[in-house]
């Protein structure tokens, strides 16, 4: 997996005043056609039996960042990895 690939899950620290019922976020990598990296965000009500409220594409990893901590309160410490498990399984999600 290159190392521009990013998987990231974190817990939301407080709700957002749009979609208050998000408790969690996924920060997906995907590489486009041009070898560009894109990321879906997908939010979930609960990640762990995978019932997402919705997602949405941004062109940088920084970018998704910067909203999610001004959105969701979530700090850059709060960001984890994702495993190769979780990350098929998401995978699998996506249309």
């Amino acid at each position: 997996m290159s190392d521009r690939l990013r998987y990231l899950f974190a817990e939301c620290r407080k709700p957002c005043a749009q979609r208050p019922e998000v408790t969690a976020i996924v920060l997906f990598a995907l590489l486009c056609e041009d070898d560009d990296v894109v990321y879906l965000e997908i939010r979930y009500i609960d990640y762990a039996s995978g019932l997402a409220e919705g997602d949405h594409l941004w062109l940088s990893l920084e970018e998704a960042k910067q909203d999610l901590l001004d959105d969701h309160g979530i700090t850059e410490q709060d960001w984890r990895p994702l495993s190769a498990r979780e990350i098929a399984r998401i995978d699998r999600t996506i249309e």
